[in-house]
This record gives structure tokens, sequence and C-alpha cells, in this order.
């Protein structure tokens, strides 16, 4: 089950740290982190969000969030299976679950539930008015119980994505009423990958080698707390 230790995690952020400032690079040190991890038996779910009629919500390019969200997810699972993780996803077309956004999200409760995951990612893509805002935002349920694992991958993503592509590395994890990171109880996320409001983070969230980099990076932030 999920369990991050206080030394264990001070210890991981230690090293980013000091690689940081060696100038080595964070990314190097990331995967020399997850390299030793075999997390056997571990079961994720990754739910990529909306699909189907519902499209989400639409880039300045027009790209689709429904379409982004599963590539990005699929791009996940690949990597999580290939590092002995079991993956269940929600969905794996661009497709809804049900014939109103109700039964859609309860089709994902139940593929959930039913996975008995340890942890469950949560794919969406954001948008806000002011087209400036950009970033990798990490969300978690307001009972608290998906804080610690938020926190950690928001310092893994504001680390290594937000710094390098947006120069900044400040983005806090937020708390809220979200249906699907309380369907089970085990820590649970949703990651907004971008804003595809942006041109840039737009731009970049249609690349795979965007995405790839992107995946390996929550990749190993989930390996680091499943083992």
């Amino acid at each position: 089950m999920f369990f991050i230790g206080k030394k264990e995690f001070f210890c991981y952020l230690a090293a980013v740290l000091l690689t940081a400032l060696s100038g080595l690079g964070i990314f190097a040190v990331s995967h020399t982190v997850a390299s030793s991890v075999t997390p056997i038996g571990a079961v994720v779910a990754i739910d990529p969000g909306h699909g189907g009629y519902d499209g989400g919500v639409v880039g300045v390019s027009g790209s689709k969030e429904s379409e982004l969200n599963l590539k990005i997810a699929l791009e996940l699972g690949e990597i999580l299976t290939a590092k002995g993780v079991k993956v269940v996803y929600t969905r794996t077309e661009d497709v809804a679950l049900g014939d109103t956004k109700r039964e859609d999200m309860a089709q994902r409760a139940r593929i959930i539930k039913e996975a008995r995951p340890d942890c469950v990612i949560s794919v969406h893509l954001n948008s806000y008015p002011d087209k400036n805002r950009r970033g990798v935002q990490v969300f978690y349920d307001d009972t608290g119980r998906g804080q610690s694992f938020a926190s950690f991958m928001q310092e893994r993503l504001n680390a290594s994505i937000n710094y390098k592509y947006s120069k900044r590395a400040d983005l806090a994890p937020q708390a809220g009423d979200f249906y699907i990171t309380k369907c089970c109880a085990v820590p649970s996320v949703i990651i907004e990958c971008g804003f595809i409001s942006n041109a840039e983070d737009d731009g970049l969230l249609k690349t795979s080698a965007f995405r790839r980099e992107l995946c390996d990076e929550i990749a190993d932030a989930v390996l680091f707390a499943v083992n």
C-alpha cells in the first residue's frame, strides 16, 4: 500500500537539491531513484478524464482535452506496466462510459473500486481565461487522504516539468470535492497536465516527446510512492 516515510521523503528531496546545485540535471536523478524500485504486486488505476460526447476543454489550437488525456494516460500506463505495475484504465478509447455524466462517473468509480488499486491517477487538462497561466498542477480530495501523495507528486513536477518549461516551481497541490478522488479509500490525485488555453502548453502537449517526459516524471513519483 501507499506509504512515504519521512526519512525516504527528505532523502529524495535532498538528492534533488544536491543535483540541481551541482548542475547535473534533476531528470537524471529522478531516473536513478526509480531504477531501483520493483513494486511487486502494485496496482495503479489510471482514469483518462472525459471522452466521447464529453470532450472536455478545447485548446487554443483546437485540440480536444479528452483525446490528449487518453494519449497521456496510455503512455503513463505503458511506462508503469514495463516497470512491473498492474495498470487498470477506466477507458482506453475516446468514448464515454454512460449516457449521462452521472452514469459515466459511476462507471469510472466502479472500475476503480473493483481494481483494488494502491493509488489512483486521473488525467486531465486545464483551461483558464488568463492565457498566460501554465504548468502542471495536482489536486486531491478535501478529506486530506491524498494530501501526502499530491504534495510529493507536485514537488516532483515542480522540480522538473514546471521549472524547465515555465521557470516556476511554486505551484501547490489543491484540495477539493472531487468525485473520482473520493471513490476509493486509497491515495488518489487528479493531475491537470497543463493549460491548453496557453499556446506554449498546448503546443507541448501535442508532442509525443513532451508527453513522454511528463509521463516519465509521473511514473517515477508513483513508483517511489507505492514501493
